[in-house]
């Protein structure tokens, strides 16, 4: 098991070098693996949009950040 760790690290770390070597720094991407909990707050509310959207203020998101009708976005009847 510990044969296969170190390769796998080894593999990595070689990945990292070769595409430093190209000017690309890939070990940010590799941290910041996934959405984050807000977006799959938003995706198990059924609403498919990222948090940077205005398409994600709905329902009680909306409400949340103070948006909604009667709080602030209203809308009349004609």
């Amino acid at each position: 098991m510990q044969t296969i760790e170190s390769m796998q690290k080894r593999e990595k770390d070689n990945r990292i070098f070769l595409a430093s070597l190209q000017g690309v720094d890939i070990r940010d991407e590799q941290e910041n693996k996934g959405p984050t909990f807000e977006d799959l707050r938003l995706r198990a509310l059924g609403i498919n949009a990222t948090t940077d959207d205005v398409v994600s203020l709905q329902g009680q998101i909306a409400a949340e950040q103070g948006f909604g009708i009667g709080m602030g976005l209203g809308y009349s009847e004609e």
